[in-house]
């Protein structure tokens, strides 16, 4: 029950992780997702999504800016398809409407020496002026500059389309990827315990423990090294010692010389002075005796390093033979 209560609120993030998911790309209502939810809200069948890849069954939501302007591109298409078509069906109802009007010209005209494109041209007040032949030139014109821009409206278009849809797909298939990496995280800890299971975590383990043993392996030569350091300064710390009892054993038997002809004097003296040659004994002694306990530490404090020093050769050494 606890570790329930623990997961509570990683489950409430995923379920809205999901649900924000699905209406930003509009796949709300997708089979899939709905199923989802479900059972991530009643806490059920979440073993049996576990054993199966989000990655593969999430919907793939579908670009939208992008696809618009490849329908306003489409639109823009056809009506320039259309209207690619109208110059020749007015250039030939014009020469239609002349041919008519040409023939009751010359019916009332019978000695006239006007011909057809002349009269196209004028008109002559029997041939409407929309009809004539410079008006549907200049008609034309403008419908093919039309049918121009058109066709280049619907280029750029489709190349705007095109790059808004990379940049929408690649936002998409982003966040999509970071979805589904979310669901696989948390739907891991809910598979069915079986062999496939159990292996895995043993070679995650083994893994792990390989990677400690290195670390451990490399730490263990780097000290490997710095013990020999120490070793190497052992002879010369056990060597100052040495020199250092010696001196102090000089320095002992000087202080022992001072204090006997010190103590010789005093018998011989009286008054101040002999109080004075007595402190002076006195300190003399304490001196001596201080020395001699300096000199003893030194020589016990060299041997103590020299055998840690040994002993962690040796547990280093143990450690390498069971490693």
């Amino acid at each position: 029950m606890p570790n329930n209560q623990s997961n509570e609120p990683l489950h409430q993030e995923i379920s809205q992780t999901l649900g924000d998911w699905a209406a930003r790309n509009g796949v709300s209502q997708d089979h899939i997702v709905t199923s989802l939810q479900q059972d991530l809200a009643a806490e059920e069948n979440l073993a049996i999504w576990a054993g199966m890849d989000p990655f593969e069954y999430l919907p793939q939501p579908h670009p939208r800016v992008g696809s618009r302007m490849f329908r306003w591109a489409k639109t823009v298409a056809n009506l320039r398809n259309v209207i690619v078509f109208v110059p020749v069906a007015i250039t030939w109802e014009a020469v239609s409407q002349a041919t008519v009007s040409f023939a009751k010209f010359v019916e009332k005209n019978n000695a006239t020496t006007v011909n057809f494109l002349e009269f196209w041209q004028n008109g002559y007040d029997i041939l409407s002026p929309f009809w004539t032949i410079g008006h549907i030139a200049s008609l034309d014109f403008v419908i093919i500059v039309g049918v121009i821009v058109l066709s280049l409206a619907s280029n750029f278009l489709n190349s705007k389309g095109s790059g808004l849809n990379k940049i929408e797909i690649n936002q998409i298939e982003s966040d999509r990827l970071e979805t589904a990496l979310a669901l696989k995280m948390y739907l891991y800890a809910m598979r069915e315990i079986d062999k496939t299971n159990v292996n895995e975590g043993i070679a995650s383990s083994v893994s792990a423990l390989l990677t400690a043993t290195s670390g451990l392996a490399k730490t263990a030569k780097q000290l490997t090294e710095v013990i020999n350091q120490l070793k190497d300064g052992v002879p010369v710390i056990n060597e100052f010692g040495n020199k250092v009892g010696l001196e102090s054993a000089k320095l002992v038997n000087q202080v022992a010389t001072l204090s006997t002809s010190l103590s010789d004097i005093n018998s011989s003296i009286t008054g101040d002075l002999r109080d004075a040659v007595s402190s002076a004994t006195l300190g003399l002694d304490l001196a001596n005796e201080g020395l001699a306990v300096s000199t003893q530490s030194i020589r016990k404090n060299s041997l103590a390093a020299e055998n840690e020093i040994k002993s962690l050769q040796a547990l280093i050494k143990k450690a390498n033979r069971r490693r």
